[in-house]
């Protein structure tokens, strides 16, 4: 059995030795490899930090499966693990690329039921550390989270994100985004989902929702949220592998969710925009 304290300490330690690195490229010119398409991008500090978490993690917690973004599964096989990592060492590639100081450090672990247990969000510029581990609540550098109390979809600040192939796929968010825009106070778009899970466990979003990002994205934002108060769901407002996964995700301060989910469900009767 793990000690979820302990391991939540370990990560901590990590995530600041990764957001170190990222601190050493930030702010000066970089070097840019497309992934694919011209909007998803890799830097030089991508692979940079992930050396330094999986080393670390690696060495600490050698009989469990890593999931990153840039290497994809390393460490125990899958199949014989009992824990899982979901590692991103640079979540809002774009905003780095060009010194936008709105990126983070994501590093979560789950059960074989992809069910968060511990996660850390470190953003390096800020100096902001984001953790939670289940049963033991959500902090901001050691102080303890709650989710907004905004009970009314009207006054609610939301944030969510559109995929890199937004140009080209007629499902990008843009039927969702619209219905949000006239339902809430503002929507925000700030280019890191896991800072902006860890913004709605913080209080400063009432709310999230997005689809098709990855468990790297947003597994440790995920609890934070759960752990600060919050209710994440995937979009027909259930409990299912969607979320763990972000194939979809809602993420609010429990108060607001069903109009969240109310407003998503008018969204998906819309036609498709036309591109």
């Amino acid at each position: 059995m793990l000690d979820l304290q302990a391991v939540r300490a370990t990560v901590t330690s990590i995530a600041r030795e990764a957001g170190a690195v990222l601190m050493q490229y930030y702010d000066r010119p970089h070097r840019e490899t497309v992934k694919g398409i011209v909007t998803d991008i890799v830097t030089e500090a991508d692979p940079a930090a992930e050396a330094v978490i999986l080393e670390r993690l690696q060495a600490a917690f050698p009989d469990h499966h890593i999931i990153t973004e840039e290497s994809g599964s390393v460490g125990a096989a899958a199949a014989g693990a009992d824990y899982f990592w979901h590692i991103d060492p640079l979540d809002g590639t774009a905003n780095f690329a060009n010194n936008i100081p709105y990126f983070s450090t994501s590093i979560g672990l789950s059960g074989r039921d992809g069910r968060p247990l511990v996660g850390v969000v470190y953003n390096p510029v800020a100096d902001e550390l984001y953790s939670a581990a289940r049963g033991f609540g959500a902090t901001l550098n050691d102080r303890p989270l709650r989710v907004s109390t905004t009970g009314d979809l009207q006054r609610a600040i939301l944030c969510t994100g559109f995929p890199y192939d937004s140009a080209v796929n007629p499902n990008n968010n843009l039927r969702e985004f619209w219905q949000f825009m006239k339902a809430s106070r503002g929507v925000r778009r700030f280019g890191s989902a896991a800072l902006d899970l860890c913004y709605v466990a913080a209080g400063r979003f009432d709310g999230f929702w997005e689809a098709d990002i990855h468990s790297w994205d947003c597994q440790a934002g995920f609890l934070c949220v759960t752990e600060a108060g919050g209710r994440v769901t995937d979009y027909r407002g259930e409990d299912s592998d969607l979320i763990y996964s972000g194939r979809e995700m809602v993420a609010s301060n429990g108060l607001i969710h069903d109009a969240m989910i109310a407003v998503l469900r008018q969204a998906a009767a819309m036609p498709m925009p036309v591109l």
